[in-house]
């Protein structure tokens, strides 16, 4: 018997917004469809989703240790929000390659529901930066015996909604940064950057306004960027 092979695998929500993107909130129901398109007959061991959230940030800062050293310091940090996982079809084990308690899948078009509840409690919403991101996925496998598991991912979009008219978001932010510049055994002033801004919260589209000021006491000429 010649076998088949797995021709598409694709992820598609029910849930889409008007610019046609998953977006959802904390405690929504996420539900959708793997849709698998085989030609011929295929066995297989299991169908599984895995559904995550994951915020992840990663920095790296220049130490000075003495007069003459300087070494690089690196800072990460990662949080989880949820770790759902369901099995669509088959079994949760297929660490193995035994024929037994395989399903079949005939040829044609098969498509498979999911739904899971996003966590009741504040999620971040979604982000990509330099420095970092907040990122929510399904991720479906698709595993058969003797074959390399067939893995597909799409992101969603969540949206979390912030009343910015709270105390804490009211309150202006500042920090203050100091810097002293080092050439062999010379050691020059310090330059210090200190930068505030009215509140901590705004809203998409709102300009925030950065009121910086720099005190440069070395010897060296410092042009400010932004």
């Amino acid at each position: 018997m010649v076998l088949g092979k797995v021709k598409t695998l694709t992820i598609s929500f029910d849930c889409l917004s008007d610019s046609n993107i998953p977006v959802y909130s904390s405690g929504d129901t996420v539900s959708g469809r793997i849709s698998l398109e085989v030609t011929g007959e295929i066995r297989v061991k299991s169908l599984k989703i895995r559904a995550r959230g994951r915020a992840k940030v990663r920095w790296t800062e220049s130490r000075n240790a003495g007069s003459n050293t300087a070494y690089t310091q690196n800072y990460t940090e990662e949080v989880e929000y949820f770790n759902h996982k369901d099995v669509l079809v088959g079994h949760e084990r297929d660490d193995d390659n035994s024929e037994e308690g395989l399903h079949t899948i005939h040829s044609g078009r098969h498509e498979y529901a999911f739904s899971f509840e996003l966590p009741q409690i504040p999620l971040a919403t979604s982000f990509e930066g330099r420095h970092g991101s907040v990122r929510y996925w399904v991720k479906a496998e698709l595993h058969r015996p003797w074959l390399l598991p067939v893995k597909l991912k799409k992101e969603f979009t969540v949206f979390e909604h912030i009343d910015i008219n709270t105390p804490s978001l009211l309150s202006p932010q500042a920090g203050t940064k100091e810097k002293t510049l080092c050439c062999w055994l010379c050691t020059s002033g310090p330059i210090s950057l200190s930068a505030k801004i009215e509140r901590k919260g705004y809203t998409p589209g709102e300009s925030i306004q950065i009121f910086a000021e720099i005190e440069n006491c070395s010897s060296r000429m410092v042009v400010p960027k932004a």
